[in-house]
């Protein structure tokens, strides 16, 4: 049993670290559309 437990705790681990890297990826996402919607409208020089 230890051995399992060992292993969920090893996965638990990994899954938050995935979705902490997700949050931080749409968060990314979310400012380069900013960005992009910015000089979208500013005129060209």
């Amino acid at each position: 049993m230890e051995e399992k437990d060992r292993l969920i705790a090893s996965l638990r681990e990994q899954l938050r670290k995935a979705l902490q890297k997700n949050s931080a990826q749409e968060q990314e996402i979310i400012l380069l559309n900013r960005e992009l919607e910015r000089a979208k409208i500013k005129p060209s020089k």
